[in-house]
């Protein structure tokens, strides 16, 4: 059983443009899942049409222990093209 304490649950937001969640979302949501298995993070994405006030951004929220977050983080980044 490990701890919390030394393994706590860490959450990042990260804000993407419309027209790059496909990308991240791949056919039937398979770029998606691969990311979430290769990291052990959970990833969500907002619904169509639900966006940071104000811009045409989604949110993505990633979820998971310090290691898997982050290590999501620089899978989604890497799919991003900067902007």
């Amino acid at each position: 059983r490990t701890s919390n304490i030394s393994n706590p649950t860490v959450t990042y937001t990260v804000h993407v443009p419309d027209e790059v969640v496909p990308a991240l979302l791949g056919k039937g949501g398979s770029v998606i899942r691969e990311m979430m298995e290769a990291s052990g993070a959970q990833i969500r994405v907002s619904q169509k049409g639900e966006f940071v006030p104000g811009t045409n951004h989604r949110i993505i929220t990633i979820t998971g222990n310090q290691h898997s977050a982050s290590y999501a983080h620089q899978l989604i980044s890497s799919k991003i093209p900067q902007y």
